[in-house]
């Protein structure tokens, strides 16, 4: 560093001579103000201005206060098209109503501000809005925020003018930002009403806790029911809008313990009675509302003896589809040879063939040629010979390859010589020329005579014994063969001369030879191929319902899979065949497997049919595929047991608030309330908090969507399954009988379908006629005798063609033909089942849907009357409590469950008399609305109530007289939609509504939630 003497730095420095000018200057000026300054009024305008200040401050604050509490009472969230109502965002409504409240209101608070301090006068003010543009730079004015959860509310005032007069005239004046904080929750509040109407309004994956909590009640009540329905439980209405009300209600409870930390008391107590009044124990236990365990435990049960435990999904059912009679059909087609696949004679008569030949393998080992001489020019070829011989050589026997079942009876190499030589013939004028080509090739043969079975199902094994007699049944096997095949090697000059004609391409013609089947075979074989067939038929999977509902899992596939998969040990082909008897017995079992496997594929191909017609039938009725409807549910479940755990841990307030909702009506019913008793709705109007609509798809009468995927199997003309009819000619029996008034129509058209049913069963009968005659030795008489006894036990068409379509009937007749126990019987029960079966498919044997559905919807009718009826005389001699037990105990007298028995749901595989599930969908959708929701804040802070209803938001914001439209505060609304789908068990009663209600709507459902008269249902602002 280079040290500076002061008196040379020169840098910042400033001339002594300004200096002393700047203070003589200063001085002076000081002097003067001294002499003129009254240092009393001063501290009057310094202390006024403070004053006034600190009271703009406490202005502001009571400002913040008034707004509030104002716009707490009055929310605005949808504005108006008005001066006022645009200058409110969309995003940010309220926020910007309660800034434009705290604008206005600190206006007016400062208004009163004036501090005197003699003749001293300060005052504190912010303009007040004359127009839209003044307006806004009021609301511009204003900032807030929120700290402690929402419970304080951050103001920030800016630009207040503080002005200090003396006389009238201005003596000082400045502006300030004034900054406070108000312990008021009236953001929390807003805050949390949002949150909670997004809970009820979005979807499960968005955080829906209504979504989620209707979509995993209602799965879990339609499966509980639906699976009730199935097992034979007195259920009409698998899914009714009462549940999906109840399940509604349930969730709002559950949203507002997520949002507000609190729920309803009223509400609680509400859906609790409703919950006993609908009889849903199982429904409440899906919501997580923390009374909902307790309360569900209280409840009774809808149908007691089929429901579930409470610690089960429901939903998680699993179907056991099993071979069954897929391995019938693959049995009597096998032995009857029907169809395109090998029949057993045929099976069994190749195994007994085989072909006598000579194999041969061949080895070219050298070839040389001796070309021809040039003929040289203007010859012309006019001639070719050829002269061939063999000569063949003994040589070590190599024997050829064979398959494991070709028994070898003898064998030969040889080396053969072929000499081949070519002679040419030219001429040229009167000349002639011979030239000869010699070619000389060596070929190795090796021969062997041999015995080869005919190619059967079975896996190619050895035969011990094959050529001489012995085996499973002592049978003389293929002895016959071998001595043919023997013979075949002399008569054709034994080795050497076959093996010449093996070169030059003429070997021995291949014989057939049979072996005679030894005795018992055909009984062995057959007792056999049924043991492996009742194997077969019990073998069964397990499925999950849930994926079967959706479509993607097709049992019958899945049983050809698991099938495939141990063909092998089913066959159970031994290491080398008990002679020709046993791989017989094999090739049986192999052709058999091929048959029930072949079976399975045709039904897997029908299963995947009717599951996509049923998709896209449930997509073209808007209620979206089956798979997505599935997937939905396991997200709403999955985001339902998250939520319990967000609204068991995180809704305590830390600021010490509770808040408290209260809404109006405390139940959300289905059915319309009178105005005068709902706040904000005009006493002549109705009002309709909460409405529902669920639609089943798949429901008798048959409709469109049963006949688009029925289609493939009973055509296009408008028929249904003697099964179906049955059910409802007995429906209509057991109405006709246990009621009291007469019904002519429901008679006349009982009348007309009995004619029908009994009609078409007469194709089965014949059916019966032709089997007994192809399979037994009785006569016309006695087969006509047998047929009348065994069908005579069920005296009614009805009972008859159920007795055809379930079995009954099949097994009847063949114990009435064969003695029972016997395989004889057995397998005339099997052929007269498969014979049924193949007669129901065929229009004949199928009655006109138009009559079924008519006779049922009559059915229904007359039923509803006389469960009215019984209501009525039950309520005239027994009190309220008593009259749903008398009626109860009526209708199970009055009416037995034939009328439930009606089948329902879409048949998945729908083979006539068999299928693997059954299958329906519902459509639910509900939609709501609270008159007024309300939130108390209690605790420490100011008591504070925010209302939502509706209502009309107005302000006189230019001090005019006159209020303008701001906005509406709008009423706490959502809408959910979801879509169950049930699968069952096949046969029972399947699965659907029954009630004769497949498009179930609640009153008010068409003008949707709220007020169905006038426009003016709504309060006006002066009422």
């Amino acid at each position: 560093m280079v040290a500076v003497r002061l008196a040379a730095d020169d840098r910042g420095r400033v001339p002594f001579a300004l200096l002393g000018v700047l203070l003589l200057v200063g001085s002076a000026t000081f002097s003067g103000a001294l002499s003129a300054h009254d240092p009393v009024a001063d501290r009057r305008v310094d202390d006024a201005m403070d004053r006034a200040t600190a009271q703009a401050d406490a202005a502001v604050r009571a400002a913040v206060g008034d707004a509030a509490r104002e716009a707490a009472a009055n929310p605005v969230t949808s504005p108006a098209n008005t001066t006022a109502g645009r200058l409110l965002s969309d995003e940010h409504t309220f926020r910007d109503y309660l800034r434009l409240r705290i604008a206005l209101a600190a206006t007016e608070r400062l208004r009163a501000v004036s501090v005197a301090r003699g003749d001293v006068n300060a005052t504190a003010t912010l303009p007040r809005p004359t127009n839209e543009s003044s307006l806004r730079g009021a609301m511009d004015r204003v900032s807030i925020s929120s700290r402690e959860n929402g419970t304080v509310l951050v103001a920030t005032v800016e630009n207040v003018s503080v002005e200090v007069a003396r006389g009238g005239r201005t003596v000082a004046a400045e502006s300030v930002t004034t900054t406070v904080g108000v312990r008021t929750p009236v953001l929390a509040l807003h805050d949390r009403t949002e949150a909670f109407e997004r809970r009820l309004d979005a979807n499960a994956l968005d955080g829906g806790t209504l979504d989620a909590t209707v979509t995993t009640a209602m799965w879990a009540s339609a499966w509980t029911r639906g699976w009730s329905q199935y097992a034979g439980a007195p259920v009409d209405n698998v899914v009714s809008n009462d549940h999906a009300a109840l399940a509604t209600n349930a969730g709002v409870l559950l949203a507002e313990q997520q949002a507000f930390g609190a729920t309803d008391a009223d509400a609680r107590g509400a859906t609790g009675r409703a919950a006993v009044k609908t009889g849903a124990k199982s429904l409440l236990s899906q919501t997580g509302v923390s009374a909902a365990p307790e309360l569900a435990n209280a409840l009774p049960a809808p149908n007691p003896d089929a429901e579930s435990p409470a610690s089960e999904v429901p939903t998680n059912r699993t179907i056991n589809a099993s071979v069954g009679s897929a391995a019938d059909h693959a049995l009597v087609g096998l032995l009857d040879g029907r169809g395109d696949a090998p029949a057993y004679d045929d099976v069994v008569a190749d195994a007994h063939r085989a072909g006598v030949e000579i194999d041969a393998e061949t080895d070219v080992l050298s070839r040389t040629e001796d070309p021809p001489e040039n003929s040289g020019r203007g010859w012309t070829l006019v001639s070719i010979s050829t002269d061939t011989s063999s000569s063949a050589e003994t040589v070590p026997t190599r024997t050829p390859a064979v398959d494991a079942d070709t028994v070898v009876v003898d064998a030969g190499s040889r080396i053969v010589t072929t000499v081949e030589t070519t002679t040419r013939t030219f001429r040229r004028g009167n000349e002639t020329l011979q030239t000869e080509a010699r070619t000389e090739t060596r070929t190795r043969v090796d021969l062997a005579a041999v015995v080869d079975p005919a190619a059967v199902s079975a896996p190619v094994r050895p035969i011990d014994p094959a050529v001489t007699s012995g085996g499973a049944l002592d049978g003389e096997n293929f002895a016959a063969a071998a001595d043919a095949a023997a013979d075949v090697v002399v008569t054709r000059g034994g080795f050497d001369d076959i093996a010449c004609d093996v070169v030059t391409g003429t070997p021995p013609d291949p014989r057939q030879a049979t072996a005679p089947m030894a005795a018992g075979l055909d009984r062995w074989v057959r007792s056999d191929l049924i043991a492996l067939a009742d194997r077969v038929r019990d073998r069964r999977v397990t499925v999950s319902a849930r994926r079967v509902a959706a479509g993607e899992v097709n049992p019958a596939a899945a049983l050809a899979s698991d099938l495939r998969a141990d063909r092998s040990d089913l066959v159970d082909a031994p290491a080398a065949y008990d002679g020709v008897a046993d791989r017989a017995r094999v090739a049986v079992r192999a052709t058999y497997l091929d048959r029930v496997l072949a079976t399975l594929d045709h039904r897997a191909n029908q299963t995947a049919a009717a599951s996509d017609a049923a998709n896209n039938e449930s997509e073209d009725a808007e209620f979206g595929s089956l798979s997505e409807a599935v997937r939905a549910e396991e997200v709403a479940r999955a985001a339902l047991g998250d939520s319990r755990a967000d609204g068991a841990n995180g809704t305590a307030n830390e600021s010490g608030v509770r808040f408290v909702p209260d809404a109006d009506p405390m139940y959300l019913s289905l059915g319309g309330l009178d105005g005068a008793a709902v706040p904000t709705v005009a006493r002549g109007g109705t009002y309709h908090p909460l409405v529902a609509r669920n639609t089943n798809l798949f429901t008798l009468p048959y409709g469109d969507a049963a006949d688009t995927v029925l289609e493939p199997l009973f055509g296009a003309n408008r028929r249904v399954p003697l099964r179906v009819a049955a059910r409802t000619l007995l429906a209509a029996d057991s109405t006709l009988e246990n009621t009291n008034a007469t019904n002519e129509t429901l008679a006349d058209r009982r009348d007309r379908l009995e004619t029908a049913v009994d009609r078409s069963v007469v194709p089965a009968e014949e059916a019966a006629r032709h089997t007994l005659r192809d399979h037994t030795n009785h006569s016309v008489t006695e087969r006509q005798r047998i047929l009348e006894r065994s069908l005579g036990a069920w005296d009614d068409p009805a009972h008859r063609a159920l007795a055809i379509t379930n079995g009954s009937a099949a097994r009847a007749i063949a114990v009435e033909a064969a003695a029972p126990g016997t395989v004889e019987a057995d397998l005339l029960e099997l052929r007269l089942d498969d014979a049924f079966r193949a007669v129901r498919s065929d229009r004949s044997t199928t009655v006109p849907q138009r009559l079924t559905n008519r006779t049922v919807e009559t059915t229904r009718t007359a039923r509803q009357q006389a469960v009215s009826d019984t209501a009525t005389d039950a309520a005239m001699s027994a009190t309220e409590d008593a009259v749903a037990d008398r009626l109860n105990d009526t209708l199970d007298s009055r009416f037995d469950t034939s009328f439930k028995r009606i089948p329902a749901g879409m048949p998945v595989a729908p083979v006539p008399g068999s299928w693997y599930a059954t299958v329906n969908v519902w459509d639910v959708a509900v939609a709501g609305e609270f008159a007024q929701f309300r939130v108390h804040a209690r605790g420490d802070a100011e008591s504070l109530t925010y209302a939502r209803d509706g209502s009309t938001v107005t302000l006189d914001w230019d001090d005019d007289g006159t209020a303008e439209t701001v906005g509406r505060g709008d009423r706490v609304s959502f809408d959910v939609e979801t879509t169950i789908v049930v699968a069952v068990p096949p046969s029972g009663v399947g699965v659907g509504d029954i009630d004769g209600n497949a498009d179930e709507r609640s009153e008010g459902w068409q003008g949707g939630p709220g007020c169905t008269v006038a426009a003016d249902c709504p309060l006006d602002d002066d009422e």
